[in-house]
């Protein structure tokens, strides 16, 4: 069998809140799918700072990170798209001049004031590792090396106003209308993926992806096999060439044991 390439997507696919986390049967499909020669990548919207250590020992070979803009394989960046400086910096000042709270990503760090509470008591409820923040920081300095921004407002005034200032970015409005992630307009899940595939050398043929969001959809429209959990948005499902079980019926583990002829 030619070797295969495999993406998931993280919060609904492989993580759910309800079974406790990632369940022993898709990690131990995931082993024996790498065990047979194929690679097996995270693809999210997080940074790798957000990637919790519950996810990052299952043993990933690598991951498309921060919505495409970070490529990590064996443990080495072969792609960063930083965004750009001066747009970042005109967007925090704007941000600020509102109070409201962001956060920078770095290809390895996030950097956040310890004064933004909100975005402090989200993290909590995710599957973040606060290891990877740092609170004292020379924001100037960091500018220069951000992939992605997030964003929390606490109504609709620091709504409108902050999408105001997102001309030179892409955005994306998460469905509690207060956390936002901010990403240049020229990467997604899919450039990641290309870059994976280009320099990996590796038949679009021979890709496969399992998602369920919204920011999957660039995703599903590029690899050669796009596989939607059965919880996914009607979107997602619509694009997608199959569905599976849902992330609370270990759909990621049926379906590669499925795909792979697993024991």
């Amino acid at each position: 069998m030619e070797k295969k390439i495999i993406f998931f997507d993280v919060d609904g696919t492989l993580y759910t809140n309800e079974l406790g986390g990632i369940t022993d049967n898709v990690k131990k499909a995931i082993a024996a799918t790498r065990a047979l020669g194929h690679l097996c990548f995270v693809a999210s919207g997080r940074p790798y700072g957000y990637i919790a250590d519950n996810v990052k020992d299952i043993g990933f070979d690598g991951y498309v990170l921060a919505n495409g803009a970070n490529i990590k394989y064996q443990n080495h960046d072969l792609e960063k798209r930083f965004l750009n400086y001066k747009d970042v910096k005109e967007l925090c000042q704007n941000l600020k001049k509102k109070n409201i709270e962001y956060v920078l990503q770095t290809s390895t760090l996030c950097y956040l004031n310890k004064e933004n509470k909100c975005l402090l008591d989200f993290y909590k409820k995710c599957n973040i590792d606060f290891k990877n923040f740092c609170f004292d920081y020379d924001e100037e300095e960091i500018m220069h090396k951000v992939v992605k921004i997030e964003v929390w407002v606490k109504d609709q005034e620091e709504l409108d106003f902050a999408i105001s200032c997102y001309g030179a970015f892409q955005y994306e409005l998460h469905p509690d209308n207060h956390s936002m992630e901010i990403y240049a307009k020229d990467v997604s899940k899919a450039t990641g993926i290309l870059d994976v595939l280009r320099l990996l050398n590796i038949d679009i043929k021979d890709s496969y992806c399992f998602g369920d969001g919204p920011n999957d959809v660039e995703m599903f429209e590029t690899v050669g096999h796009a596989i939607a959990m059965g919880n996914a948005i009607d979107i997602i499902k619509e694009k997608a060439d199959e569905v599976c079980l849902s992330v609370k019926e270990d759909g990621v583990y049926y379906k590669l044991k499925d795909l792979f002829d697993l024991s």
